[in-house]
C-alpha cells in the first residue's frame, strides 16, 4: 500500500481497476446490500418483540 500511495500513476490504475469491478458486479452488489438491509430490519424487529416480551414478563411478575 506505501508503493501504491507514493506513485499516483498506481493510484490512478488501483481507482480504475476497482471502479471496472464495481461497474461490472454493480447488479450484484445493490442486490447484496438490498438483502442486507432486510436482514437487518428483521433482526432490529425480533429484538423489539424479544425486548416486549421480556418488558411484559417484568411487569407481569411486579
Amino acid at each position: 500500500m506505501s508503493k501504491i500511495a507514493k506513485h499516483p500513476i498506481l493510484l490512478f490504475g488501483a481507482g480504475m481497476v476497482a471502479g471496472y469491478f464495481v461497474y461490472k458486479y454493480r447488479k450484484e452488489i445493490v442486490a447484496n446490500a438490498a438483502k442486507t438491509i432486510d436482514a437487518g430490519k428483521d433482526f432490529v424487529l425480533h429484538q423489539k418483540e424479544t425486548l416486549e416480551d421480556i418488558v411484559a414478563e417484568a411487569k407481569e411478575e411486579n
